[in-house]
């Protein structure tokens, strides 16, 4: 078994700004959330994605990244997408399925999930990962919309990322545009 729990972000980009939507993720965590021991590298072999490693929660440090955009809507601009990631696994559905354990432990049984799967260079079935993932949850119930929990799954290649949380992304450009809106509301 190579799972292993990993705190990070997975950023997706406009395809060739890669290394700027790194650059300014980097500056964020960094410089303005002053953490330390910060790394943003982009995914190799997949355009559009970088990855941010540091050591604290990924999913409080999305509520920070949010509190940021908020005072600041120019704070990221080539960031498109931020999804938090708890655990990284060989890209085998069996490996996956061990963190699932670890989150039908966390999960209540008046809970409410939905798993978030995105392939990328993956010759796994979509089907079959959904339906082996959700036969390990015992705790809570499945409801697509609004759920209590996300359960994120990124595949991408040989590796994969899990994670357990109450946002399941922050879209910056629709939450920049919402943000917009508001201030044209009268």
């Amino acid at each position: 078994m190579i799972m292993k729990e990993f705190s990070g972000i997975l950023i997706s980009s406009a395809r060739t700004l890669e290394r700027n939507s790194s650059s300014e993720m980097f500056y964020l965590l960094s410089e303005i959330l002053d953490y330390e021991n910060v790394d943003v590298k982009p995914v190799i072999d997949i355009s559009g994605l970088s990855i941010a490693i540091f050591s604290e929660n990924p999913i409080l440090t999305l509520e920070k990244i949010k509190a940021e955009i908020e005072k600041d809507n120019s704070v990221l601009q080539y960031s498109l997408k931020l999804v938090p990631i708890q655990y990284r696994t060989n890209s085998s559905i069996e490996e996956m399925e061990e963190v699932m354990v670890i989150f039908n432990e966390q999960i209540g049984e008046d809970d409410t999930w939905r798993i978030t799967l995105r392939r990328r260079h993956s010759q796994l079935s979509r089907d079959e990962i959904i339906h082996s993932l959700a036969a390990i949850m015992t705790n809570g119930s499945v409801r697509l919309e609004d759920p209590d929990y996300y359960i994120i799954v990124e595949i991408l290649g040989k590796w994969s990322y899990l994670s357990l949380s109450p946002i399941s992304e922050i879209s910056v450009s629709h939450y920049i545009s919402d943000q917009k809106k508001d201030e044209f509301t009268f």
